[in-house]
């Protein structure tokens, strides 16, 4: 039984993943209005259209995908038995509560479009990046399990941040969609090595 929980935990990232993925391209395929590239992500979900159903829909169902993994890890993690010094059962509330956040940031998301409800859409949107950087900050408090290239990354991925929107805030170099798709990526990747690390450790 916890071989299979270790295995769905990594099987539902890559589902989060790929629903995401395929939900916008999708989207970006039938949408008639290109403003997207030169905007942000969520441009694809406004109008009413098919395609932002698409997108919605698809963001919809990504958090729900997420509500099941934070069990599944918060679960591993209560599993973890090679490391003694790390308290379990923090950890675990602290993982469960974070994705289960990042669920509700994404309902919040794909049922209150940018057009519609612009102050709405960025709270849940800038909860969810905050939520992912608050974890990236706090992992070698709660859970030092990682190697030291994992927390490396880490404090990349808080450096990339500030950068990203010094450069579209402040100089106005870059879009948001820019600024989106790099911290996507990159706090994609550190899900998975996060997920990783734990099944690593409860082997």
């Amino acid at each position: 039984m916890k071989i299979q929980l270790r295995l769905n935990s990594t099987y539902l990232a890559y589902l989060f993943g790929g629903v995401l993925l395929l939900g916008a391209g999708v989207s970006a395929f039938m949408t008639k209005d290109l403003r997207w590239m030169n905007w942000h992500f969520s441009r694809l979900g406004e109008g009413g259209t098919l395609s932002s159903v698409i997108f919605n829909v698809a963001v919809f169902v990504s958090a729900i995908i997420m509500f099941y993994l934070s069990y599944a890890l918060s679960d591993d993690t209560a599993h973890i038995t090679k490391i003694t010094s790390v308290n379990l059962i923090k950890a675990k509330v602290i993982i469960n509560r974070a994705l289960n956040a990042v669920a509700v940031c994404l309902i919040g998301v794909s049922f209150f479009p940018f057009d519609r409800f612009p102050m709405i859409h960025d709270f849940f949107g800038y909860s969810m990046l905050f939520i992912f950087l608050a974890l990236c900050i706090n992992t070698q408090r709660v859970l030092p399990i990682y190697s030291r290239q994992f927390y490396l990354y880490c404090n990349l991925i808080i450096l990339s941040t500030v950068v990203c929107y010094t450069l579209f805030f402040g100089l106005k170099v870059i879009t948001l969609l820019t600024v989106e798709f790099i911290l996507f990526t990159f706090i994609y990747v550190w899900l998975i090595y996060f997920i990783k690390g734990i099944r690593e450790t409860n082997s």
